[in-house]
């Protein structure tokens, strides 16, 4: 199988016109005609994870975040961006993104983390094209019995907003940076959700929610995104290509 056939295969599923405004998913470093030795799963591209695809004979790494996202405009020995480009380039190891396209396609980031935290996803209420989905939390769970299972599900600590004794029957998940989408908060503290699962909450947002009586669970961007390798390795699974994941870790400590 081709380089190109693997993109093929991602833009199928989660369809590059999906992607917001702002985002640069798609090919980053690519060598379409190669075949492919190998796939790498991360969030994040940083040489550390070139070097690994090289040590593990793999020559194609599949990214949630995109390295080429903000302007570059010059590639020099030793910048962050250049020497992942560099690295990549010299090894002809091909580097392709799914973002924001990965993040709202049905069945994406937003849907597997919804169902891997106990929430059955009401499409109607938000669909493909939208950053978030809305469900019914099972169970009759308290607000903090509900942040200990999120918890257990993504493996790591979060930070919370909101009465420990509430009980949680509607939830919006979010994932990556949308802590800072106020409407979403707006319409959650009307009716439209009791807690919302999101990471990157914006201190304004925080006193806001605080004040409502909203409850919110803050998870990393990473941990709230890392489940995007899964979605990709099952993907690929299912046309018989097998993956790796990075060995990478969250930027932050625990």
């Amino acid at each position: 199988m081709k380089i190109k056939e693997i993109i093929k295969i991602v833009e199928g599923y989660a369809p590059l016109e999906l992607q917001a405004e702002f985002d640069n998913s798609g090919m980053q470093v690519c060598f379409e005609e190669d075949d492919v030795r190998g796939v790498l799963l991360c969030v994040d591209v940083t040489p550390a994870v070139i070097d690994e695809a090289v040590s593990k004979g793999a020559n194609m790494v599949i990214s949630h975040h995109p390295v080429l996202f903000h302007p570059v405009k010059k590639i020099v020995d030793g910048g962050f961006i250049s020497d992942i480009i560099l690295k990549a380039a010299a090894a002809r190891v091909s580097i392709y993104s799914a973002h924001t396209n990965l993040d709202c396609v049905l069945g994406g980031l937003n849907d597997f983390l919804a169902g891997a935290l106990g929430i059955d996803v009401d499409i109607e209420r938000a669909g493909e094209g939208e950053y978030y989905r809305i469900g019914t939390v099972h169970g009759s769970l308290t607000f903090g019995q509900f942040a200990a299972n999120v918890e257990r599900a993504v493996g790591a600590k979060v930070r919370t907003i909101g009465n420990k004794d509430k009980v949680v029957a509607e939830a919006l998940v979010s994932t990556g940076a949308g802590g800072g989408d106020r409407e979403m908060f707006s319409m959650c503290m009307h009716g439209g959700a009791d807690v919302v699962i999101t990471a990157e909450v914006k201190h304004d947002v925080a006193v806001a929610c605080a004040a409502a009586g909203l409850c919110v669970i803050e998870l990393t961007h990473y941990d709230s995104e890392k489940c995007a390798r899964n979605i990709l390795a099952g993907l690929l699974g299912s046309k018989g290509v097998d993956c790796l994941f990075a060995s990478e870790q969250s930027p932050y400590n625990e």
